[in-house]
């Protein structure tokens, strides 16, 4: 049986977004590879605890992967053994990942303001309006970067600031969890996308349109890097900018309920587990303090 063919079917069944089987699928294909190397036999649609302690170790003291990665191919293999137990093959195992001392020691990416000065100045000076709306709203809204290439012209609400009732928004209509947000355009974002809609004449629904159509996730990151190198700073992604968004509303004191909405968070949790934290640059100079 190709298990991982039938798990992937079994997963849109279900309604997981296209992010997560992709990610489930892989860390999946990595366990069935591990399994036939370890015990030289293809895998019998069984995972025995003694399979999960053994994968567990090779992931941490084998391949050296941090306790997040291990944590998130320990939750696809959870996922993958409810399957496994419905088709009538698997049956319960304890399947845990590996407890972190300080969920806060989770290290997040972010770039200074310096650098994201140096970023825009970057895609300014190139002129080209798409590529500034696009960067200006990953930076000014934290969309993840799967919803920025969803979004079309029925979710971008362009109004003059004259009231209340009057303000400019995005519409996410299928964020994670196919939860729905609005989230509020700051002046520049605002600018920038009214300027590259005049000029964009591509019929597609599409906001974000490249020479082969809508652009995919792959394409802005490939844009974003681009950028970096023209700004002489560390390349990186679009989670990166909307890690910084969530970043520097914390240092602006904006309520965790806020943020929480703003990002589309599950709960309020999710949004302090990942920005109410000690940064290792804080840890370091505590160290440092002793020398």
């Amino acid at each position: 049986m190709d298990w991982l063919e039938k798990f992937e079917e079994e997963l849109k069944q279900t309604g997981k977004s296209q992010n997560t089987i992709i990610s489930y699928c892989t860390d999946i294909k990595e366990f069935l590879k591990w399994f036939s190397d370890t015990y030289a036999k293809e895998f019998d649609g069984r995972i025995l605890e003694q399979d999960v302690r053994e994968y567990r170790n090779y992931l941490l003291n084998i391949a050296k992967l941090k306790p997040s990665s291990i944590n998130r191919k320990m939750a696809a293999l959870k996922n993958f053994n409810q399957f496994l137990i419905q088709t009538g093959t698997g049956i319960e195992a304890d399947i845990c990942g590996i407890s972190v001392a300080d969920i806060h020691d989770r290290e997040i990416r972010t770039i200074s303001r310096n650098e994201l000065n140096r970023l825009k100045r970057a895609v300014y000076a190139s002129g080209n309006k798409r590529d500034i709306a696009l960067i200006e709203l990953l930076i000014g809204t934290g969309v993840r970067v799967s919803e920025l290439v969803s979004l079309t012209t029925e979710d971008i609400h362009l109004t003059a600031r004259n009231g209340k009732e009057n303000y400019s928004y995005i519409v996410i209509r299928n964020g994670k969890g196919n939860k729905y947000r609005e989230i509020p355009l700051n002046s520049q974002v605002k600018k920038a996308l009214e300027e590259y809609l005049v000029t964009r004449s591509h019929l597609s629904g599409r906001i974000f349109i490249g020479q082969r159509g809508p652009l995919r996730r792959e394409s802005v990151d490939k844009i974003i890097k681009k950028y970096c190198r023209m700004a002489g700073i560390e390349e990186i992604s679009a989670h990166v900018l909307r890690h910084t968004f969530c970043t520097r509303l914390m240092s602006e004191n904006v309520p965790i309920p806020i943020i929480s909405k703003l990002a589309g968070h599950s709960s309020i949790q999710t949004t302090m587990d990942f920005y109410v934290r000690v940064s290792r640059a804080d840890k370091t100079a505590a160290v440092e303090k002793l020398t």
